[in-house]
């Protein structure tokens, strides 16, 4: 060894722990300013279902997945076969041409609470290297007894809240909520979807629980507010809850989702199929 080597190992204990320290820092930093390309794979492009079967709404909207760095809407799947069945019933949902990628029910649909239901869906070109795609779904039963609603605005919040009156029969049961305001949805997107398990009011009386929350410049005094409180089954909530969790912000900010978000389609899809029935309660704002 030449002397500057031994000049080294003639140092302290903690001074070679220190300069070793600061060498391993050295690295790291010079390590963070290594340059990653992300590769985004076209390949990896797969169908995404968005269904719905309950008495106020009955759609399918098929769409493709887009690339990570896509500005692009999602392109709609047109010319798909997509067919429901329930209790030997075979229902051909029809795609409406002024809005591709959505396909509708006939006429002679029925909805069936505790019925279940299953999708079929077959494509013209497959994406993902499928074309046939399948999902079922039961009704879960939603309790006929629900009294009001009551919305009441929080200064302290600045949010209106949306109140629940209602008993809450034996569980378990899962929940989700939607609002109107003048007959416009305000929760149109998933991130404003109210969702909540029964584990906290199970068989009692729900004496104006907060189930909801609405924006200050959404609600005025007078304005008419309609919710619907929707029986859906556990997988589904647990996809609403998955999915929220998803787009909510990150801590640490670049970490990333706790697991992927399920889905009940085959072969792959992504999205959902939900069954559920619903109730509708409507109110009048107030002067508090």
């Amino acid at each position: 060894m030449n002397r500057n080597t031994l000049h080294i190992y003639n140092l302290s204990r903690s001074a070679r722990r220190s300069f070793l320290v600061f060498i391993a820092a050295a690295f790291i930093l010079q390590s963070c300013t290594e340059r990653i390309d992300i590769q985004s794979d076209e390949e990896f492009q797969k169908l995404a279902v968005e269904g719905y079967i309950s008495p106020d709404i009955q759609v399918i909207t098929l769409t493709e997945t887009s690339g990570y760095f896509s500005q692009q809407a999602p392109a709609p799947v047109s010319e798909a076969n997509v067919v429901v069945t329930e209790n030997d019933e075979i229902y051909q949902f029809s795609e409406d041409t002024e809005n591709p990628g959505n396909y509708f029910p006939p006429e002679n649909f029925t909805i069936e609470p505790e019925s279940s239901y299953q999708l079929t869906i077959d494509l013209k070109e497959e994406i993902g290297g499928e074309s046939h795609f399948e999902s079922e779904a039961t009704m879960p039963v939603l309790s006929d007894e629900i009294d009001s609603i009551r919305v009441i605005y929080r200064s302290d919040f600045e949010t209106w809240i949306i109140k629940l009156y209602a008993y809450e029969p034996s569980g378990p049961n899962y929940y989700m909520f939607t609002a109107w305001v003048n007959g416009e949805a305000v929760t149109d997107s998933l991130s404003r979807i109210g969702v909540a398990d029964d584990k906290i009011v199970d068989g009692t009386y729900m004496n104006g629980i907060w189930v909801l929350f609405l924006k200050e410049d959404e609600v005025a005094v007078e304005d008419t507010v309609t919710m619907a409180t929707s029986s859906i089954t556990e997988d589904y909530f647990r996809y609403l809850t998955e999915a929220q969790t998803e787009m909510s912000p990150k801590n640490p900010f670049f970490s990333g989702p706790p697991a992927n978000v399920r889905s009940n389609i085959s072969n792959g899809a992504v999205g959902y199929f939900a069954v559920f029935s619903s109730a509708f309660s409507t109110t009048i704002v107030r002067e508090e």
